[in-house]
């Protein structure tokens, strides 16, 4: 590629000389071609950098853009992509025209719109696939063939809310957009376009009712392209119907229901339902366009717990949100270690009862601590933890070189006024790790509770027994350092003894790896006074995971609970909720 004129060079003394550097890039592969010229004389060495960039066949395409009136406009955004590898290319308008040299092969051209037409703003979204092959190319993307936008609703006591979203995937491309708009500003150019999905979700509420007893949620989705007739004409009786129950954390309070689809191309749509905030315990009945994936969630105060999500379907079905016992949870994965690096964050440490949940509480204040042979290796704070950004509180630090084995603690406490239940949570891992030549999850695990019959406040009956199913998460992608191959030893016979070993301790949890052995085993033990005093209760296998009937104390207070969990891998769990549930 590079070619030096002369090996040789003279330079006069104080004087100066050149040497000439000739490209040769015929066949050459296209890409960067990077080289050093490198003199020496002597002691003294001196370098600089050559090199070129090859061209693969390449020709100039120009784009033109008309407005509603048929007159050139600059797009406010504008890009060109590649379905296959998701690469984009911005496009600079001036005056309606943008040129850009692109490679020989297949494309996309995608252009939004904005203008006033009549005194009221207008959008026009347009996507148009284009071939570049032997010769330049001109393309016009025109929005007087744009169409409008809506959705009606067969409901009239609901009214549509202002604003909407807007979800478009080609491929490895993808776009999230979010407009305070009224969805009839929108318009989109109808294109037939195989992998393209559109997705234009718009939200109801009740016109007489505040806060609003219900919401409606309608996605009006397509494939292929964007519609010819984008007006999603729903009907109340073709949609699923979820009735959620938000429970209070033991005394009475508000919160924000949120909602969100659950899909991994469109991240972040997890957010507040306009509903505002509802008194707890409090019911909001869900409809929902069926055949597309929803999170929901509840936001209290500084606390946040959510879930991963399932499939609305027609019919009608119930939900449970905030209940008891708010713990760790490794629905999302937390911890890891990178070559003799390791990091854990905070997030994750008070999530609710139910399967696949996650949350945060950034009113808890705590502490994490790496011990290793006996020696504190580090400690950080964990203040404002949030399930959302867990750079917020993190522990980061250096280890040795070589296997070792560590302890984990974190431990985190909070008195604030929406809960009284989990007013201390605590996790304390022994596990062993080794250098790894890229990062991998430490191999952690979390018990998670989902006590059954607690009322909407999450407090039992004074005197009663209550089934309190268990389970295991383990950190997504972790699986033990060392230890024995599983075998499939049965579980115990009877719920005797106050320990259980069994099989496969993987609960239904998308956040389960399932490496435990099968002589995992469990040890329960209640307090009923804030952990002064403990009592071991009986656990036996049930299914995926265990079940314990708590004797529940005959005055009103509450329950914490501590669990041991050991593999016989080497990786054990001490884990203690203080007020997993009240009493009263």
């Amino acid at each position: 590629m590079l070619r030096l004129g002369t090996q040789r060079l003279d330079v006069p003394a104080g004087g100066q000389a050149s040497v000439t550097v000739t490209v040769d890039a015929a066949g050459k592969a296209p890409g960067e071609h990077v080289g050093t010229v490198t003199a020496t004389s002597g002691d003294t060495v001196v370098r600089t950098f050559a090199g070129a960039y090859v061209e693969p066949e390449s020709y100039d395409v120009t784009v033109n853009a008309l407005d509603r009136q048929g007159q050139p406009v600059d797009p406010w955004m504008a890009e060109i992509y590649d379905a296959k590898s998701g690469k984009t290319m911005g496009l600079a308008f001036q005056n309606g025209t943008a040129t850009v040299r692109l490679a020989k092969g297949d494309w996309n051209l995608f252009t939004e719109t904005a203008e006033r037409v009549d005194g009221r703003s207008s959008f026009t979204t347009a996507v148009s696939p284009f071939k570049v092959d032997g010769a330049d190319l001109r393309l016009t993307t025109d929005a007087r063939q744009g169409r409008a936008a809506g959705a009606t609703l067969d409901d009239p006591t609901a009214e549509r809310q202002r604003g909407f979203d807007l979800g478009l995937v080609h491929g490895a491309w993808s776009l999230t957009a979010f407009a305070t708009a009224d969805v009839g500003s929108q318009r989109f150019v109808p294109v037939r376009l195989a992998g393209l999905t559109y997705d234009l979700h718009t939200t109801w509420l009740s016109k007489d009712v505040t806060p609003s007893p219900y919401v409606y949620d309608l996605v009006d989705h397509h494939t292929d392209g964007l519609p010819d007739n984008p007006v999603y004409d729903a009907r109340k009786r073709d949609l699923a119907k979820i009735t959620t129950t938000y429970r209070a954390s033991g005394t009475a309070a508000t919160g924000a229901p949120m909602s969100g689809r659950s899909s991994d191309k469109f991240p972040g749509t997890l957010m507040g339902i306009p509903v505002g905030d509802i008194p707890l315990p409090g019911t909001l009945v869900h409809y929902r366009t069926p055949g597309v994936a929803y999170e929901d969630g509840l936001q209290v105060g500084g606390s946040i717990v959510f879930g991963a999500g399932g499939l609305a379907r027609r019919g009608q079905t119930g939900e449970t949100v905030n209940a008891a016992v708010t713990g760790p949870s490794f629905l999302l994965p937390n911890g890891g270690r990178t070559g003799d690096e390791l990091l854990f964050t905070g997030a994750g440490m008070f999530a609710d009862g139910g399967r696949e949940r996650t949350g945060s509480d950034s009113a808890a204040t705590g502490t994490a601590t790496l011990t290793g042979d006996g020696k504190t290796l580090a400690t950080a704070d964990l203040v404002g933890c949030d399930a959302f950004d867990t750079r917020t509180c993190e522990l980061r630090t250096a280890l040795p070189a070589g296997p070792g084995t560590y302890t984990l603690t974190a431990s985190m406490h909070r008195q604030v006024p929406y809960s009284t239940l989990s007013t201390a949570v605590e996790s304390a891992w022994t596990f062993r790790s080794a250098t790894t030549v890229k990062e991998q999850p430490l191999p952690l695990t979390a018990v998670r509770y989902g006590p059954a019959d607690l009322d909407s406040f999450n407090r039992a009956k004074p005197g009663s027994l209550t089934r309190l199913p268990l389970w295991l998460d383990h950190n997504p992608g972790s699986s033990p350092s060392a230890g024995p191959s599983s075998d499939s030893s049965a579980a115990p016979s009877s719920g005797s003894s106050a320990d259980s070993s069994a099989g496969t301790s993987s609960g239904s949890s998308a956040g389960t790896s399932g490496w435990s052995s099968s002589r995992t085993s469990i040890r329960l033990e209640m307090s009923a006074d804030d952990g002064a005093h403990w009592r071991r209760i009986p656990v036996v296998r049930t299914g995926s995971g265990w079940t314990s009937m708590v004797p529940n104390p005959r005055t009103p207070g509450f329950v914490s609970l501590r669990a041991t969990v050991t593999d016989p891998s080497g990786t054990d769990l001490t884990q203690t909720i203080t007020r997993a549930y009240a009493i009263g």
